[in-house]
């Protein structure tokens, strides 16, 4: 079982969670264990945990790298992460993410509000303005644009719920979610990389709870 998926759904308490920054999110599935959203495939699976290690393994030429084989639902999945980089105004992206068979992981990314200042040929920005102060103005600018408004993890991932179980037409996902605050540039690059191998994690774990013959 996916090691991640075992954590507790806990919140750091007091945290803001529409603070900019990395969000690595796993959401399950209510049925688990089946391929509610996807099916991991191989072109050739060789018995051993070195043939399905991932691209760090040995190349032993008997195996090819996974692919995600999405279901009808998996695909509503998909476009609904997609629309996630579109629907709040570039106030939030998704950094990465992996649709598997009975859950998902992405890396939602929440962008500093940006102040925009409309004078003409300047195209202007100013990011937060200036510490403890007012954003940065210029004798002839125009009026300020509002901040983008403040947009929190837990309606970014309750609406991707919510969304795709209104279009499968009944409970599609498990209650809550799990996240992790990503501290630093190496905590990112592991989480993209833990989101890259998860396939091959998958076939591993396929290949241990039903050994050959």
């Amino acid at each position: 079982m996916n090691d991640w998926a075992q954590r507790k759904p806990l919140r750091l308490q007091g945290y803001d969670y529409s603070r900019g920054g990395y969000y690595f999110v796993t959401v399950c599935t209510a049925v688990r264990g089946e391929n509610i959203l996807a099916e991991i495939c191989s072109g050739l699976l060789a018995v051993g945990a070195a043939a399905l290690g991932g691209p760090s393994a040995v190349d032993t030429g008997t195996s090819e790298d996974p692919w995600v084989a999405l279901t009808a639902i998996g695909e509503v999945v998909a476009q609904n992460i997609e629309d996630i980089n579109h629907v709040y105004n570039g106030r939030v992206s998704v950094d990465c993410s992996v649709i598997m068979p009975d859950h998902i992981h992405l890396i939602i990314r929440i962008h500093d509000a940006v102040i925009q200042t409309p004078v003409e040929g300047w195209g202007q920005e100013v990011r937060n303005g200036p510490p403890g102060g007012e954003p940065v103005r210029r004798p002839g600018d125009g009026p300020p644009r509002a901040a983008a408004p403040t947009v929190a993890l837990p309606k970014i991932v309750n609406t991707l719920k919510g969304l795709t179980s209104r279009k499968a037409g009944y409970p599609l996902w498990q209650r809550g979610y799990y996240e992790h605050i990503i501290r630093n540039d190496e905590d990112l690059e592991n989480t993209r990389q833990y989101i890259r191998d998860n396939p091959w994690k998958w076939l591993l774990n396929q290949c241990q709870d039903d050994p050959a013959p």
